[in-house]
């Protein structure tokens, strides 16, 4: 899914006042009442800077592109380039019920060149747009950020490195010991984390995605 390669990118830069847990916060009950994500086919929205035929097979689609796979079993596949090979990678998410819904999905080293451990990130999701059964087949996202950017001249820990993680996180979420990320075991914290993100993330932190057909290609 786009939004989870946006995530894993940010985890891979070493984060970027983000919510991270080692163990996940929510399972498939806490999806009771959400709006289901139609399967299949699914894409961010164009921009001038990739132009995609979306009639042609996602494999083939030019590596510019954010599309993916929404599968029955709560996965979801991206494709991607390594050097010269197309490859796909699968990751388990949750969407739990909310205003907004939080989406959580399993950053992997599966999704990754270089090894990873294993994390649960997060992002707020709002859906726009229903079919017929009431399945969500647009929506638009931003990630669950730990609290307010804090000020450009801001320091680390260790008083010289840039810091990038929140000075006042929301109540209930702890800052790393690099005060780059936070985590927490609290759903409530969560929740209201993804709720206040919206007003703390920049326009180009937002994920607009559509459903584009019923097909597993």
């Amino acid at each position: 899914m786009r939004l989870a390669l946006v995530l894993l990118s940010l985890a891979c830069l070493g984060g970027c006042n983000m919510l991270m847990t080692k163990d996940p916060l929510f399972t498939r009950a806490d999806g009771a009442g959400a709006q289901p994500l139609r399967p299949g086919v699914w894409d961010q929205d164009a921009t001038d800077q990739c132009q995609v035929d979306e009639r042609q097979p996602l494999a083939s689609w030019p590596s510019c592109a954010n599309g993916f796979l929404v599968g029955r079993d709560q996965t979801m596949t991206s494709f991607g380039q390594q050097g010269d090979k197309r490859v796909s990678n699968s990751t388990h998410y949750v969407m739990a019920a909310g205003h907004p819904m939080v989406f959580q999905v399993l950053l992997s080293s599966s999704m990754s060149q270089m090894p990873l451990p294993q994390l649960y990130l997060y992002a707020a999701v709002r859906p726009t747009k229903f079919d017929e059964r009431g399945r969500v087949i647009a929506l638009t996202s931003w990630p669950v950020l730990c609290g307010p950017p804090p000020p450009a001249d801001a320091k680390a820990p260790d008083g010289k490195s840039p810091r990038s993680g929140t000075l006042d996180p929301v109540p209930g979420l702890t800052m790393d010991a690099s005060a780059n990320d936070c985590t927490t075991t609290s759903q409530d914290a969560a929740r209201r984390a993804a709720a206040a993100s919206e007003a703390w993330t920049k326009p180009d932190g937002f994920t607009s995605s559509h459903w584009v057909r019923d097909a597993d290609r």
